[in-house]
């Protein structure tokens, strides 16, 4: 059996169906006692079963999820913004388009998932270079995430080591390049997260704040 989990929510008939069309996936209903949130992979929610507000609360979680709707306004109306791992259905849909809707969407979140990157209370996503923390997305450059990264594997490194693993430099001697993009780097910590200390320098050794 394949270890994808779907968990449709709102239709024990749609359920029925996909398990009749053999689609090689493990597949529960709303009170499924299977049914385990941490390990579901992708949510499918039939959406006009559902009030207002409870529907909401799936649109902020990470699980990527698939919206089966009756009306095309119902997103624009109710001012529901998809995420990056949601996508909206407008019924009645065609199985096998559905089916490769899926796959997308589970290929698309596998990468998610690989250039996900946890540091303290911060999340990385080293695909868009994006850090996160509390809703908050800041847009990094690509030397300030190998300087992130960098720190994150090996904390305490010397300018040198830095400077020849992130610019190339064979020496210390050129340190405006490092200056400059740690100083922006600090800059931009402290005006989007309030964190003065993200990066810190102790006897001439740089490090990641705990």
């Amino acid at each position: 059996m394949n270890n994808i989990h779907l968990h449709v929510i709102g239709s024990k008939i749609f359920t029925s169906i996909l398990d009749e069309l053999n689609f090689n996936y493990n597949i529960s209903s709303d009170k499924d006692q299977k049914y385990n949130k941490q390990n579901a992979f992708v949510r499918i929610i039939f959406v006009e079963k559902f009030q207002l507000e409870e529907i909401k609360k799936y649109f902020l979680e990470s699980i990527p999820t698939i919206f089966l709707l009756n009306n095309k306004d119902y997103l624009k109306k109710n001012k529901l913004n998809l995420k990056q791992f949601h996508v909206a259905l407008f019924l009645p849909i065609e199985v096998l388009s559905f089916k490769e809707i899926l796959n997308i969407l589970i290929t698309k979140y596998n990468f998610f998932k690989q250039s996900k990157i946890i540091i303290n209370d911060y999340e990385i996503d080293s695909n868009q270079r994006i850090i996160i923390k509390k809703d908050i997305k800041v847009k990094l450059t690509e030397k300030e995430l190998n300087l992130i990264l960098i720190l994150n594997k090996n904390n305490g490194l010397k300018k040198s080591f830095l400077l020849r693993s992130i610019w190339n430099h064979s020496s210390d001697l050129d340190t405006h390049a490092f200056e400059t993009q740690l100083h922006r780097l600090r800059k931009k910590m402290n005006k989007f997260f309030k964190d003065k200390k993200f990066i810190t320098e102790k006897n001439s050794l740089y490090y990641l704040s705990n």
